[in-house]
């Protein structure tokens, strides 16, 4: 893989974890969802972020019923999650 290949899929990865959260809620438009989709098809590392926030999610939702977490909550965990070293960085 070229670096510009390598660089390219660093933002392609670094878009798609950053419109996340707005993917699993369902606010994105239908063809914003469908980019996601295909890069998480195309892209393990993302997938494996993908499936990390869906386990987490369910795991709140049965402890947590039907209470939506405060704003701030997970803003502050959005933050942490995005700060992490990505598997695609040099």
């Amino acid at each position: 893989m070229s670096e510009a290949d390598d660089t390219r899929l660093h933002q392609d990865c670094q878009h798609m974890l950053e419109q996340l959260y707005a993917f699993h809620d369902g606010e994105l438009t239908e063809p914003e969802m469908d980019e996601i989709r295909e890069h998480l098809l195309a892209c393990e590392p993302c997938l494996d972020h993908y499936e990390v926030e869906e386990a987490f999610r369910a795991l709140i939702k049965r402890g947590c019923g039907n209470e939506r977490a405060p704003e701030e909550l997970r803003l502050r965990l959005y933050a942490s999650f995005i700060s992490v070293s990505w598997p695609h960085e040099g």
